[in-house]
């Protein structure tokens, strides 16, 4: 099968790894680069060689042949650039979050499907190495049946935001930068809770949003608590079970421990000439992201994270945010259509 063609809109901050991870990829060809900042994407196209550029996305859209666009702006542009594919029938891989609030989530789900469009969600920290490798242990039960999870994402130095501050004036810090790829690891490792609690304070005197979340997923028979925050454990990580325990920790090892005793995995980042080492695995784990969302265009399987499913990891967001707003627990609805 032929390469599919597709652009790029926003050359922003994360815009250059999700680019160099589609070099990556031999079946995708970034054919133009598209930002309000020309010379911002004149910059990008020059360092990945990408031959066209734009400012105007009616503009690119018009002039150029795609077979998906890829909208790595920020999310308040989602909604209109999403729109604008969508009535040129053009597929779209959108970051996350998905937008700013359930509402024009929902519209942008409901649009691409109406116009028959797939709308999916780039949403890669379910695809770093130890997250698949910790669903993997959990669906071979070596722990047994799990009770009690932990997973907790720090915010890492304060110097790693010196090239997004806008973040530093976001009404929300946590919640929307990581609490969608927190949510959605909660759900891609136990499913749909039935409960939202959640409790969110802001330390760091430079942001003006919170910067620390903590988020309690009730199950019929577990509870996970989801934190983000400034690191207070050594591990990202931790599930109890009723036979052993499962911990990924911050020496990149998952551990298994049952009576049989201990299992130590270590595991290390692929690396690209890309990719900042200093993210972990995030940055790598975009090529795997970014080829499972290819393969679903090519009609070669259904994408993990569509638009449809990333609206349930939106909806528990949105109760997050209300939970928090009411220091209420908040039941998720259950009819099956967030």
């Amino acid at each position: 099968m032929r390469s599919l063609r597709f652009a790029m809109i926003g050359t922003g901050f994360w815009a250059q790894f999700q680019i160099g991870a589609w070099t990556e990829i031999s079946d995708a060809r970034l054919v133009a680069v598209c930002d309000r900042d020309r010379g911002r994407a004149e910059a990008v196209a020059r360092r990945f060689g990408i031959p066209q550029v734009y400012d105007d996305a009616v503009q690119l859209f018009s002039s150029e042949h795609l077979d998906f666009v890829d909208i790595a702006a920020g999310p308040e542009a989602h909604p209109a650039l999403v729109f604008l594919a969508a009535q040129q029938r053009i597929p779209v891989i959108c970051q996350k979050p998905m937008a700013l609030d359930l509402h024009a989530c929902r519209q942008m789900v409901d649009l691409c499907r109406k116009a028959g469009v797939p709308l999916l969600i780039h949403e890669n920290y379910r695809w770093q190495e130890p997250m698949r490798r910790v669903r993997q242990a959990l669906l071979a039960g070596r722990i047994g049946r799990p009770f009690r999870a932990h997973i907790q994402f720090s915010h890492g130095d304060i110097r790693l935001f010196d090239n997004q501050s806008y973040l530093f004036k976001q009404p929300h810090f946590a919640m929307f930068d990581m609490g969608p790829h927190l949510l959605d690891l909660a759900r891609f490792f136990f499913g749909e809770p039935l409960s939202v609690y959640c409790r969110e304070y802001r330390i760091h005197p430079l942001f003006r949003g919170e910067d620390i979340v903590s988020v309690l997923l009730g199950y019929e028979e577990l509870t996970c608590h989801c934190e983000l925050s400034w690191r207070t454990t050594d591990y990202e990580v931790f599930i109890e079970g009723e036979v052993g325990t499962l911990k990924w920790d911050t020496q990149n090892r998952l551990i298994v421990t049952t009576e049989a005793g201990k299992s130590v995995k270590p595991l290390v980042p692929q690396s690209y000439h890309w990719a900042d080492p200093r993210y972990g695995f995030a940055h790598s784990s975009i090529v795997s992201a970014n080829a499972d969302l290819l393969s679903a265009l090519k009609g070669e399987g259904q994408a993990e994270t569509s638009g449809d499913d990333n609206l349930k990891t939106m909806q528990l967001m949105d109760l997050a945010l209300q939970s928090a707003r009411h220091n209420q627990v908040m039941p998720v609805p259950n009819d099956g259509d967030p």
